[in-house]
């Protein structure tokens, strides 16, 4: 009877043992799906706002381009109608950062994009005055120009964008214990948000 007792204690001893083990390594793989998850999410959004942020420097550039050249009186009607395109991908980079979030960030896309439409706003005016000859007040647009190309802050976003999503794993709060790759394979971290445009 001792004998049996035993082995029932040792039986139900192992289940219970097996059983915990089980729960252990489910909570663990359940911990490392979420923590990849939201690695993922996070790396989708920097995706989104480094392209918003390219963008905006690009259309910040292009019309610097159009400035120096109005500033010599000459309207580029060609160079004029490729903004076209640049405020294209613009807007549709700006809809990617914006619907990604979180919303400081989107808060932060609206600014940059309200930012480079008064800047589009400021040079299409002096365009159009310097492509009809209308000479009155071209210092006047010019430095509204200046002014709004200034006001961009391509900087100031991807600033925002570091603080809500940062650069580094050491953000994101890992699982204790986590499964090897096959073969020890390292897997690679997000990739940091890059400002082309310290303004």
């Amino acid at each position: 009877m001792a004998t049996l007792i035993g082995t029932t204690i040792g039986t139900v001893g192992g289940l219970a043992g097996g059983l915990f083990t089980a729960s252990l390594q489910g909570r663990q793989a359940r911990a490392q799906l979420e923590f990849e998850e939201r690695r993922r999410r996070d790396d989708l959004r920097r995706e989104a706002c480094n392209a918003l942020a390219n963008a905006a420097h690009q259309y910040r550039m292009h019309w610097w381009h159009l400035n120096s050249r109005l500033g010599k009186g000459n309207a580029d009607r060609e160079l004029f109608d490729g903004t076209a395109a640049l405020w294209a991908e613009v807007t549709a980079a700006h809809s990617r950062a914006a619907i990604a979030g979180p919303t400081e960030v989107a808060e932060a896309a609206d600014q940059l994009l309200a930012q480079l439409h008064a800047m589009d706003t400021a040079g299409t005016e002096w365009f159009s005055s310097i492509e009809s000859g209308f000479q009155q007040n071209v210092d006047v647009l010019r430095d509204e120009l200046l002014n709004a190309r200034r006001g961009v802050r391509v900087g100031v976003f991807a600033s925002v964008v570091r603080r809500e999503l940062g650069n580094d794993e050491s953000l994101y709060p890992r699982p204790r214990v986590q499964p090897q790759t096959a073969g020890g394979a390292h897997v690679p971290g997000e990739q940091p948000l890059t400002s082309p445009d310290t303004a």
